[in-house]
């Protein structure tokens, strides 16, 4: 978890602390509120280096160790963000959020007993600090205690959990309550609110127990986007849904839906698609014998349910490697996934975006790799401007790109998901077939990061962040909003 100088939604508040920094260029405060809005526009490897440059200037700046290390521990870069996060700790052994950073890192590498030590830390500081309860839960969750974990759990939603970010038009406001899940998995919408038209409140649906006293509002938008994460805190969120008389954006019903497996086979007949076989299996029935009974052959892909860029996903090209594969992933069930082989005739592989909002769909990017495991932010794209002239091409001219039929076939994928805001990401076959990776609401959109290499991209974002404000205020009109 992070530390932030104030939300940010918007590239012009970038624009306006570069000139303060210009003119004051030794205050740390702007150098770190410059950082955490670099992160929330998603330019992520810009705001690593923005918060590197403010440690260089203040080694022991708290939200700078703490944010820097968050950033990476979240990019599945535990061993860097380690000396981050114990530096916050023993600089700042009252702060609970540095406490709890470094108890999820413990976590993670499986010292259970310092975990729990640094969780008990915070919470001594701290005795309603919801991500300590909510870190010892599923610590103790994944110990095999669920007595433990659910009186974690009760002691975290003791009350409703519901916070509002400030508001900074003049006329009435475009009220929009956002549901969140308290454990991860929701959509990026840092761009989609805009504070000068619109109000925006938080509920954590998980918090739910009964009659929540929140202001009224138009817009009900359901950001827990990841099925196979969160389903109960979706079924928190369709109950909380059902009792609303606002707009609803992304019913959280519809999510429930998107899990991989369900999705994969939901696809399956629509023309001009291959979606690859899925099946989510126990962690105790995964052999090699049980996957070929499931029509499964080698190679194919294991991945741990509720997880995204890239973090704990694997390839096994051989059954006598599938335990090894099997065992550096956590969880369980695992995912057993078809290989599809999206390779091109250069031999890299090309991974697509699009998204589709309110029926409308929108390329958003293309990462090229010579990998099966493609990612944006690892497909180098910066180096190769021959890769960012094919993506500026895809984001100009979609269909000359992809063609009229694989064009329909997205469009279908998204009205299958039944959902306002649904993104693919896939790759192409000789023969223009849609290769499908994944379908879903969590499917980010990040503002392109500084530089004139990177102009192409700002137009196809922009094009996104529009999309989704007009269908939130054509929501609202529904439900009283002028």
């Amino acid at each position: 978890m992070r530390i932030s100088a104030t939300p940010f939604s918007d590239p012009r508040q970038l624009a306006a602390i570069d000139e303060l920094i210009a003119e004051t260029p030794d205050r740390i405060a702007l150098r770190f509120g410059r950082a955490c809005c670099l992160e929330d526009l998603g330019r992520i490897d810009e705001a690593l280096q923005a918060y590197v440059d403010v440690l260089a200037r203040e080694p022991t700046h708290l939200g700078a160790l703490t944010n820097l290390g968050s950033l990476l521990f979240e990019r599945g870069r535990g061993a860097e963000a380690r000396p981050y996060f114990a530096a916050a700790a023993t600089l700042y052994p009252e702060e609970p959020i540095a406490l709890v950073n470094l108890a999820g890192l413990l976590a993670e590498e499986g010292d259970d007993a310092g975990a729990i030590a640094r969780y008990r830390a915070a919470l001594a500081r701290k005795p309603d600090f919801l991500h300590a309860h909510l870190g010892l839960g599923q610590l103790f969750k994944r110990r095999g205690e669920p007595e433990r974990a659910q009186e974690q759990l009760d002691r975290a939603f003791a009350e409703p959990r519901a916070w509002t970010y400030p508001y900074r038009g003049s006329g009435p406001p475009l009220n929009v309550l956002l549901l969140v899940s308290a454990f991860g998995g929701d959509m990026v919408t840092n761009l989609f609110f805009d504070d000068q038209v619109m109000q925006k409140a938080v509920l954590m649906a998980d918090s739910v127990r009964g009659p929540v006293p929140i202001p009224p509002y138009h817009v009900l938008f359901n950001a827990i986007a990841d099925a196979d994460r969160n389903g109960p805190s979706l079924e928190r969120a369709a109950a909380f849904a059902a009792g609303s008389a606002a707009a609803i954006v992304n019913a959280p019903a519809a999510v429930l839906r998107t899990g991989r497996e369900e999705m994969m086979r939901r696809m399956r007949g629509i023309d001009g698609v291959r979606a690859p076989r899925t099946k989510r299996i126990a962690r105790a029935e995964l052999t090699a014998t049980a996957l070929q009974e499931r029509g499964f052959a080698f190679p194919l892909l294991l991945r741990s349910p509720g997880y995204h860029a890239g973090d704990h996903f694997a390839a096994v090209e051989r059954a006598e490697d599938l335990a090894a594969r099997a065992a550096e992933l956590p969880g369980d069930e695992l995912l057993a996934i078809e290989y599809l082989d999206a390779r091109g005739r250069d031999g890299d592989v090309r991974k697509y975006r699009v998204v589709a909002v309110d029926g409308t769909l929108f390329p958003v990017h293309l990462a090229i790799a010579p990998q099966w495991k493609v990612h944006y932010f690892s497909a180098a794209m910066a180096e190769r401007p021959d890769h960012r002239a094919e993506e500026a091409a895809f984001l100009t001219n979609p269909s000359a790109v992809i063609g009229e039929r694989g064009l329909r076939a997205l469009r279908a994928i998204c009205a299958t998901t039944g959902l306002d805001y649904a993104g693919v990401d896939f790759g192409l076959a000789a023969d223009g077939t849609i290769l499908v990776f994944e379908a879903n609401a969590t499917m980010a959109v990040y503002a392109p990061a500084a530089g004139a290499e990177w102009d192409y991209r700002r137009a196809a974002v922009e094009r996104v962040v529009a999309a989704v404000r007009a269908m939130i205020v054509a929501r609202a009109r529904t439900a009283g909003y002028r």
